[in-house]
């Protein structure tokens, strides 16, 4: 009687080839919920810098900043009085300089850039360009 002291090479491809077709199914669902989550993160981001940006405008009478575009999350942590957690793909910049266009944006570096954007004297409304999955 002959041992069996491994596995066949049509045990091995058929399972790789199961692995192979449960990989393909779930690759673009979780690309899709990776976008998702991306997305979400900048509208909860860019929403508390429009709420803080209009209180702070209650409070002094303007937009911080005054005079220049700030992208420091520590200054604007600190003026706003905010704890915006420090990324390292995102870019969090607040443009009051020209009356009428003041905006928050929120840009993701990487291979697919995306910007959004939100303009302040409006509501809350967020806009999105650049990369393929802006939702």
């Amino acid at each position: 009687m002959l041992k069996k002291n491994g596995f066949t090479l049509i045990e091995i491809v058929v399972v790789l080839t199961a692995i192979g077709i449960l990989s393909a199914l779930a690759w673009p669902n979780y690309v899709a919920i990776k976008e998702k989550t991306l997305n979400r993160e900048a509208r909860a981001v860019l929403l508390l810098l429009h709420t803080a940006e209009k209180n702070y405008r209650m409070e002094h009478g303007k937009y911080y900043p005054e005079t220049t575009t700030v992208s420091a999350i520590p200054e604007i942590n600190q003026n706003l009085k905010l704890s915006i957690p420090l990324a390292t793909n995102w870019t969090f910049t607040l443009d009051t300089t020209t009356s009428g266009s003041e905006f928050v944006q929120a840009a993701r570096s990487g291979s697919d850039s995306r910007v959004w954007k939100s303009y302040l004297p409006d509501e809350f409304e967020l806009s999105c360009s650049g990369g393929s999955y802006c939702s």
